[in-house]
Formats: C-alpha cells, sequence, structure tokens
C-alpha cells in the first residue's frame, strides 16, 4: 500500500508540475511599481494619450489612507515605476472606471470614493478627471451632489444611446450601512442628478457589472453585496428594471463580479468572488446561464478553498477556445484555473510567487508584443444596441462601421475587458468592429499592500520583426527582417504611406517623425499580423538661436526656437553667450511660446561671470501637462542687458560642466541639433562704424557706397534704416537725410 502510495504521489506532484509549466507566465513579476502608500485598489488599463501604447490607472486609498490616483504611461520600451499622472486631491478611493464621457477621443478617468475625511461613517462623492489633450485634469469636476459611500462602479450604456453611463456599488457593510445602488445617465458628457438610475433594493454592494445576460441587444446590470449575494437588473429596450429578476440562491458575502461565456454557449454566466471576512464560505463560484437569459440559482462550478476574495479575470491565456479564470485573494496569492471542457479546475494550476493583497487583476500586453488587429462582421438587424467580439478582453477599439457607415466618437461606446460595443443606433444589416487583440497577454495586479504587479507571458510572439537601427537623422535607411517561425506572404507597411512584400525589404524614410511599422504575413495556423507602435523614430531637430541686432543701453529679447520631430517632454538647455560686450542677462519667459503650458520652464542654473545659464522644461510631472507636439517656433525668450560698448556677442545651446544639453520624448532620447546666434551692439544708420552716428560723416559715408564706389558698411544693416530688412538703397539715403535735415523719423535697422 505504501508503494503505490507513493507512487500515486509521485504521479500527482508530476502531473501538477506538468499543468502548471503549460501556463505561459513567470511566477515573479517583471514589473512593479514603486511603493508610495497609496494603497492601490481600482487598476484599469487603456491608452490614456492615444499614442498607441497602453497606459494603467489606479485610484488608491482603500479605506486605509487618503491617497492621490495616479496613471502610469507607457513609454514604448518600459512601464515607469513612478506615475506620470497624480490627482491633486486625496480620497480614500475605491476602484475605478475609464471611459470616453465626452466623446473628445480621450478616455476620462471616474474613480468611487469609499469613505469621506473622517473616515468610517462620512460618505463622500465620487470623483471625475476630464482627459481634454492627453492627460486627465489633475482637480476633479463635481458631478453629484449625493453623498453616499461607494466601493466600487463600471461603465455601461444602459439607455442605448451609445454613450457611457455611470453605476455605483453603494454601501457599506463594516457598519451595516444598506444603501440604494445609483446609475446617473450620461447627457451629453454630463451626470447629473436629475438623470439616474436607482435600485428598489437597499443592500450593501461592493461591485457591479454591465452585461447583455439575455441577449436582447441592451446591457443588464448584475451586482454583488456583503449581505444579499449577487442580483441581476434586466434591460428591455433601454429601461432598466429597479427590482432584480434573479437573485442567486445564496447569500454569501461577495466582493467582485465578473461576466463571461465559460462553457462557451454563447450565453454570459456570472462569476464571483465571495469573501469571508464577514461571513460565508469565502469561495470563487460560477452561476451559468440556462440558454435563455436566465441564470440558474446555485453556482455550476465552485473552488474548493475559500477565503478573501477579492480579484478575479478573464482570458484563454493556452489559446484552446476557452477563458481561463485569473483570481485574486487578500493576502495570498494571484493564481489561474484552467477551463477544461466548459468549467474550472477545483484547485489552480498556477501561482505567483508573491503573497498580496489583490484588489483588482486585468489581462493586459503591457509591452504590446502580441496584439495583432483583428475584425468581426456581425449581420443582425432590428432594435439590437449590444453586440461582443469574438475574442477578449482587448486592448483597443479601433473603429466602429455600421451598415456600411464609419461611426463617430458620439454614435457607440464600449468596455475592452468584458468586449461589447453599443451603438446609438441599431444595424440594419450589419456592423463591423475593428479592434486589437493580444495572443500574448501578461497578468497585472492591483496591490492594496506594497507594489502593484505584472508578471510575464512566455509565450512566442505569432509574429515577430526587427530592423537594423530605429533611431537616426533623416534621410534614414533601415533594413527589415521577419524573425516570425514559418512565416510566408509578407507584406510591410512602414508607417509613412509606403509599404514592401519582400521578405527582408531596405527603407529610406525622408522625413521626420515617428513611424509605426506593421507586418502582416502567414503562419501555419492562417494570418496573423502585428504593429510596433513608434518603432522608427526619424530625427530632424533643431534648437535656433536669431541673429539680433540692438542698440547700446538697450535690452534685447532673444527668442530660442525648436524645430521638433518628436513629441517633447523635458528640455534642459545649457546656453552660453562669450563676448566682447558687456551683455548681462536680466531674466526669462515662455510668453507667446510653445511651451508656455509647461509645468516647468525656469532658470536653474546661472553663472554671469562665465557667461553660462541653463534652462530647464518639464511639460508633465503630474500637474496633466502634454509633451510638446512636434511642430517649429518659440519654446522661450531671454532678455539681456547691453552697455555702451559697440560689438558682437555669440549665443550658442552648449553643454558645459555640470550641465548638459538633454532632449526626452515619449519615445526617446536625443540631442537635437544647435544653431547659434550672434548678438550685435551697434547704432542705427552709423555706416562708417566710429561709434558718433548718425551724423552727417555717416551719410558721405553712404553716398561714397552708393555713387563712388567706396567701401560697404560694415555691417551692412546698420545703413538699412528704413527698417525693412531688404539691404541698402536711395531710399535708405533719403531716410537719413530727412531725419538729419528735415526732423524726419530715426533710423529703425533690422536684425540680420
Amino acid at each position: 500500500m505504501l508503494k503505490r502510495f507513493l507512487i500515486l504521489l509521485i504521479l500527482t506532484t508530476l502531473l501538477s508540475i506538468s499543468i502548471q509549466a503549460q501556463v505561459p507566465l513567470n511566477q515573479n513579476s517583471f514589473w512593479q511599481s514603486a511603493f508610495d502608500g497609496n494603497y492601490s485598489t481600482g487598476m484599469i488599463w487603456r491608452d490614456c494619450n492615444n499614442d498607441g501604447l497602453i497606459d494603467v490607472f489606479f485610484s488608491n486609498g482603500n479605506d486605509i489612507v487618503r491617497a492621490r490616483n495616479t496613471i502610469y504611461i507607457n513609454n514604448g520600451t518600459i512601464l515607469p515605476q513612478t506615475p506620470e499622472w497624480k490627482s491633486a486631491n486625496f480620497e480614500y478611493s475605491g476602484h475605478c472606471a475609464v471611459g470616453d464621457i465626452n466623446d473628445n477621443g480621450y478616455p476620462d478617468f471616474m474613480v468611487t470614493n469609499y469613505l469621506g475625511a473622517g473616515g468610517f461613517g462620512s460618505p463622500t462623492l465620487s470623483n471625475f478627471y476630464s482627459n481634454e489633450n492627453g492627460l486627465p485634469s489633475v482637480n476633479p469636476e463635481l458631478f453629484s451632489s449625493e453623498y453616499t459611500y461607494s466601493f466600487s462602479c463600471a461603465f455601461g450604456d444602459v439607455d442605448g444611446d451609445g454613450d457611457l453611463d455611470y453605476a455605483m456599488a453603494t454601501g457599506d457593510a463594516y457598519n451595516s450601512e444598506d444603501l440604494n445602488d445609483l446609475i446617473y445617465f450620461n447627457v451629453d458628457g454630463q451626470f447629473s442628478d436629475q438623470n439616474m438610475w436607482r435600485s428598489d433594493s437597499l443592500t450593501m454592494s461592493m461591485d457591479v457589472v454591465f452585461g447583455d445576460l439575455d441577449k436582447n441587444g441592451y446591457l443588464d446590470a448584475v451586482f454583488c453585496s456583503d449581505d444579499d449575494g449577487v442580483l441581476a437588473y434586466y434591460n428591455t429596450a433601454g429601461v432598466l428594471e429597479t427590482s432584480p429578476s434573479w437573485r442567486s440562491n445564496s447569500s454569501n458575502p461577495a466582493n467582485t463580479v465578473i461576466l463571461g461565456d465559460i462553457n462557451n454557449d454563447t450565453w454570459l454566466d456570472v462569476v464571483v468572488a465571495n469573501n469571508n471576512q464577514l461571513g460565508g464560505n469565502g469561495k470563487f463560484q460560477v452561476y451559468f446561464n440556462d440558454g435563455t437569459g436566465n441564470l440558474y440559482g446555485d453556482p455550476g462550478w465552485e473552488s474548493t478553498t475559500g477565503g478573501y476574495g477579492s480579484a478575479l479575470a478573464l482570458y484563454d491565456y493556452d489559446h484552446d477556445g476557452d477563458l481561463d479564470l485569473a483570481v485574486g485573494r487578500w493576502w495570498s496569492y494571484p493564481s489561474i484555473y484552467e477551463n477544461i471542457g466548459g468549467t474550472f479546475t477545483a484547485n489552480p494550476v498556477w501561482s505567483a510567487n508573491d503573497n498580496t493583497v489583490l484588489e483588482e487583476l486585468a489581462w493586459i500586453d503591457v509591452d504590446g508584443d502580441g496584439v495583432e488587429h483583428k475584425a468581426d462582421t456581425i449581420y443582425h438587424s432590428g432594435n439590437h444596441k449590444v453586440f461582443y467580439t469574438t475574442l477578449s478582453p482587448l486592448q483597443a477599439i479601433d473603429s466602429i462601421i455600421v451598415d456600411g457607415t464609419l461611426l463617430s466618437n458620439s454614435e457607440y461606446c464600449f468596455d475592452l475587458v468584458s468586449a461589447w460595443i453599443s451603438v446609438g443606433t441599431s444595424p440594419t444589416s450589419s456592423i463591423e468592429i475593428y479592434y486589437q487583440y493580444s495572443y500574448k497577454n501578461d497578468l497585472t495586479v492591483a496591490n492594496w499592500d506594497t507594489y502593484n504587479y505584472a508578471y510575464g507571458n512566455t509565450n512566442i510572439s505569432y509574429v515577430a520583426f526587427s530592423s537594423d537601427i530605429t533611431l537616426g537623422w533623416a534621410p534614414l535607411d533601415i533594413t527589415f527582417t521577419d524573425n516570425s517561425m514559418g512565416a510566408s506572404d509578407q507584406l510591410w507597411q512602414f508607417g509613412d504611406g509606403t509599404g514592401s512584400a519582400i521578405t527582408s525589404p531596405l527603407h529610406t524614410y525622408t522625413t521626420p517623425g515617428s513611424y509605426d511599422v506593421r507586418l502582416d504575413n502567414t503562419l501555419a495556423d492562417g494570418s496573423h499580423n502585428h504593429t510596433e507602435y513608434k518603432m522608427i523614430i526619424v530625427l530632424g531637430d533643431t534648437l535656433k538661436i536669431p541673429d539680433t541686432f540692438v542698440g547700446i543701453y538697450e535690452t534685447v529679447k532673444i527668442t530660442i526656437s525648436m524645430n521638433n520631430s518628436q513629441p517633447v517632454t523635458n528640455l534642459v538647455l545649457p546656453i552660453i553667450y562669450t563676448n566682447d560686450i558687456d551683455l548681462d542677462y536680466i531674466d526669462m519667459d515662455a510668453d507667446g511660446c510653445r511651451t508656455d503650458y509647461f509645468s516647468q520652464v525656469a532658470l536653474t542654473h546661472s553663472d554671469p561671470w562665465m557667461g553660462k545659464l541653463t534652462i530647464t522644461f518639464g511639460a508633465n510631472g503630474g500637474v496633466g501637462n502634454p509633451p510638446l507636439p512636434p511642430g517649429d517656433g518659440p519654446i522661450v525668450n531671454l532678455y539681456f542687458e547691453t552697455s555702451s560698448l559697440m560689438g558682437t556677442a555669440d549665443i550658442r545651446v552648449e553643454s558645459y560642466t555640470g550641465h548638459a544639453l538633454d532632449c526626452s520624448s515619449l519615445y526617446a532620447d536625443y540631442l537635437p541639433e544647435t544653431i547659434a546666434g550672434t548678438v550685435i551692439v551697434g547704432i542705427c544708420g552709423d555706416s562708417d562704424g566710429d561709434g558718433l552716428g548718425p551724423n552727417v560723416a555717416d551719410l558721405t559715408y553712404l553716398v561714397d557706397y552708393l555713387f563712388k564706389g567706396g567701401s560697404a558698411p560694415d555691417p551692412l544693416y546698420l545703413s538699412d534704416v528704413t527698417g525693412g530688412g531688404d539691404g541698402i538703397y536711395v531710399d535708405d539715403l533719403v531716410y537719413m537725410v530727412d531725419y538729419l535735415f528735415k526732423g524726419g523719423p530715426a533710423p529703425e535697422c533690422s536684425s540680420p
């Protein structure tokens, strides 16, 4: 018996190792945030600034500490450990929702606040951060006057008008506060107390999710609670019932709820994470759909063990056609249950090495190396607003076409995790959904305890390609190579409107900019594609200081311009001014410049004895300012004062000890080319250069030059007294005569 037991134990262990080895995730994280005491709770992945790279939004604080909310901006190389954006306010924030509320193309940030400033016993308001230009405002906008306790929220199109409405799961189980759940309707990009839905049921809700349970083309709402189990509110033609048509038979305290088709019967099922802190068994459970839109009252699957269940996420990590389940608990390990035959394994097949307080899980391709562009065409007519893509979760929605017409932002909305699209007008024949999906999603964690994590997917990318170089000055020659396994039928798109159909093409970029490169090819299982965003950086950037003329004892304004091909986030500009005159620095500003919105345009070093100074520019830094977009124009004004001496001063952008020229963009760090300028101090009309003009001697000198072959004035423009900058002609001589003998206006020279 002992021998048989040992053999069985060894086989069981080997089987467990084999199963675990099939999960393409590292057990140690490849990214973690720096711990800043924020106690992260909510986590949503979305492209915040529309640069094609996925970013991450965190709502922070929980019931532990009042904290700022944060956004980490993906720079295309590695996700930074510190946030690019921080809210100005500190709150006890719960979970969050991200979506385009006002249809301007940028995702806005909604955060539920669990407690008010006074902690337990003090209800509060949610926060709405409007995103107008790529980063949300740091100060929240007030959208509601109703104070409540809310730990979770969700966006969904309840009324079927193609825009996002806002749902709040309300109540406080710790203090037995039963409240009505709320949904605010979106009216022209605004939420208000005058347009809202309120449940008849009073519960201590912990989470809310939207989905079309009965496939009638409208989004239903599912809430889970600490005192009343799981409740489903059905939607008929845009009207959501206020009393739930379905309740789970169990009133287990439930922390988190999500929806997904677990058994591949095309009907959405309900997945719940129960939490036994306040009672119950704390198991993960699935309530299956009966195939008519109704849910069974008892779970059809549950985990073998219980605990503080708190996080759920679905994704077909093994690409076998069904959704697998990632789960999390407080003070436990992120784990995965595999879907086999339409139900999950009783025990996890994978666990991470980090013991964390999980608050949220998400499957997302952080570095985008497995993302492909996909398209679904669904043929449908009638009053139907909600449609699902064949794959989920999604990385992005590219576009929607209904009955052959491309929809604008205001005509549809979507949810990337659940992969539904809701349109304002029902199709009469078809809807085409163009989206991005990854075959190589990583598993990410919002952790209340210390760091937030990402566990890397170890699968090989279906489509992989490279180039011999990725950055250089225009014109730039680049050779591309398809590294995909067993690939054929290559079709390249280089991002500048040109392409190639050969395996390893050579391409020349002639125009500065940032270029996405896409490769379509054919592999053993069919057609695939991949786009590398901002893969090629072609430079043509310059910093220019103009030549400037100024009179003695005058203040000269020198405007430095930048022609940048990349979106610049930070710039360090060391300046040296060498001269044979006394040129004294006075001040600087960004008035009328392209950088006048930056959070920092400041003098950070000055050495007047050596003629050196440094200006530091910062677009970001947690205050909601976007980078300087590609373009050409002034970036800073410098002011100097001249003395009685006549002469020249060279002024140039040049690194000096301890202060190096540095330029950071969203996609690369590089050094622009620099063009130096000259400040010339002189007297307008002083043609003979004796420093005493303008007088009769200068008039004589000008006559000799124009009519008698005399020497040209040096510099010439001191005699271009009309101020036209068009050279020295008879009109300048007439101008001098008028000034000297007829009381005409004083000479007005132009800068060279």
